[in-house]
């Protein structure tokens, strides 16, 4: 079960959202509850009388400028029945505090998942708002409690993971379950296993006695973790390596210290990729894990990660930087490498060429397409061309989240009929506009998604008011060469992403209007 609180609002314009879908067939009203006499005429009410009566309450309160309470509560699949939906949001707005005010709650099945709209009023009868602190914190903790979160399915699960490792000692299957938060205690012959401060299950403590007496150690697989220690150890601190294993092997190092010594005694290897549990010592002896790196290594260490640029046409910007990272090495994005802690006017200690830089910051743009929700070939063309990258490079892959678009319909349904300036809906929400082949496409940034304007709403505002991105104008060339520049002074994030494509629009806008945005920009930095 998922639940989504939308951003609160001036207007009741979620009841506007929600009576559209319900004349096209697309959504039911499941109940209209706490509005007075109208209750008794309920067959026979309109929008307007549902909107009228909640401004009403809304009113009572008028330091509460934003007074809708708009929230969905989504199913997997079909699991769950309009019926059972009710129930759920029922207890639902009777827990966030919402239960006695006027409230309607509208099923929706025109998606892949059965969902329900709650639209409320953040203001009581009597004038008090409704009690909105930490409320998406308590609207995630409300909907566990409905669903009755079950603690011992998941000390179970958490247990039959632990079991499926390969472990020699008793100490080790110990440790496998606390790292999953699950507390070990032997009493009576049986180990109990603890969660939240209380014994969730017990089971015989001889099934895992007679495990670990049959334990073989997996001699083959020491070998490859030998092998991969020696390679990557080398240039690293004890830190940069644990995090080089964990993130490129699956392999996780866990110290052991004594209470109030710093320096640990000893360690143990987590092997979740083959799913064994080793003795570090079976490994790489503890003086030697700890050992530190000089300057030299620490090149070499850089050279040898430059070597595989050649082998390894899939690593972008990002990885390679943090890779070098790894070794104690910092890189920008005209190539210079040097040791951290070295000025940044220093001479560089080793040098990227132009090309590997190129072919680094197209990978790096490749891999932020790839995040987006790719679910047919127009989609693929779209992105290929906002992001630079060769259509062949992208696959329809993804399938769309229903939910989402939503989500997203809701809000820019609400924030157009509330009157705020396109642009501002758009930057507070993430999105932005493209334009190819003639129509328009909302992007949405953060949850990687893209659809077509005329998907989410029947609504055309003026377009020119806003920055579009013309996908159908200029030299894809040229753009792609400016592109490259932007990323060249950015970190690389997606955030950075999103700037560096507004600042491609700058040449598709006149010069007013391109100063007018720059200047925007420098004083939000």
């Amino acid at each position: 079960m998922i639940v989504k609180i939308l951003s609160a609002a001036a207007g009741f314009n979620g009841v506007v959202y929600n009576e559209e879908k319900r004349a096209q067939g697309a959504a039911q009203l499941l109940k209209a509850e706490n509005f007075g006499f109208l209750n008794l005429a309920a067959g026979n009410l309109k929008q307007e009388d549902y909107i009228r009566y909640m401004t009403l309450v809304a009113n009572t309160n008028e330091s509460v400028l934003k007074s809708q309470f708009h929230a969905i509560i989504s199913c997997k699949g079909r699991e769950k029945s309009a019926e059972e939906l009710l129930e759920i949001a029922e207890k639902y707005l009777q827990r966030m505090g919402y239960h006695d005010n006027p409230y309607l709650i509208y099923f929706h099945s025109d998606t892949a998942h059965n969902h329900v709209h709650m639209v409320s009023t953040r203001v009581s009868k009597e004038g008090k708002k409704v009690n909105d602190k930490y409320e998406n914190m308590r609207s995630q903790k409300v909907m566990q409690e409905i669903m009755m979160q079950d603690v011992e399915y998941e000390v179970k699960t958490c247990l039959t993971k632990a079991l499926a490792y390969g472990f020699s000692s008793e100490a080790q299957f110990k440790l496998l379950l606390e790292r999953e938060g699950v507390k070990v205690t032997e009493k009576d012959g049986q180990y109990q296993l603890i969660k939240y401060g209380s014994v969730v299950h017990a089971f015989a403590s001889k099934e895992v006695a007679d495990r670990i007496a049959k334990y073989k150690a997996p001699d083959a697989r020491v070998g490859q973790v030998k092998a991969i220690f020696r390679k990557y150890k080398r240039g690293l601190t004890v830190e940069q390596f644990s995090g080089l294993l964990k993130e490129k092997f699956g392999i996780e190092l866990v110290a052991h210290q004594a209470k109030g010594k710093s320096t640990p005694y000893g360690y143990t290897i987590l092997d979740h990729a083959s799913k064994q549990v080793l003795k570090g010592s079976q490994v790489m002896k503890l003086d030697e894990l700890l050992s530190s790196v000089n300057r030299e290594e620490k090149i070499q260490a850089g050279r040898e990660l430059i070597a595989k640029l050649s082998t390894d046409r899939g690593l972008c910007y990002t990885g390679f930087k943090r890779q070098l990272e790894a070794t104690g090495l910092l890189v920008n994005k005209k190539g210079e490498i040097r040791i951290k802690g070295d000025e940044e006017g220093s001479i560089p200690v080793l040098m990227l060429d132009k090309t590997h830089v190129r072919a680094l910051l197209y990978q790096e743009r490749l891999q932020e397409a790839r995040q987006y929700a790719v679910t047919s070939d127009k989609d693929m063309r779209l992105l290929a061309r906002l992001f630079f990258v060769k259509q062949s490079d992208l696959s329809v892959a993804k399938a769309s989240d229903p939910l989402e678009k939503e989500v997203v319909a809701a809000k820019l349904h609400s924030g157009l009929a509330s009157g705020r300036p396109l642009q501002e809906i758009l930057d507070s929400c993430g999105w932005s506009i493209a334009q190819a082949d003639g129509k328009h496409f909302l992007i949405d940034h953060q949850q990687k998604r893209v659809y077509a304007w005329a998907d989410l709403t029947k609504e055309r505002p003026a377009f020119q008011a806003v920055q579009v991105v013309e996908l159908d104008k200029g030299s894809d060339r040229a753009r792609e060469e400016r592109l490259q520049d932007a990323w060249t002074q950015s970190s690389g994030t997606t955030g950075q992403l999103v700037a560096s494509m507004l600042y491609l629009m700058e040449s598709n806008l006149g010069p007013d209007q391109g100063e007018n945005r720059k200047r925007k920009n420098q004083r939000k930095r």
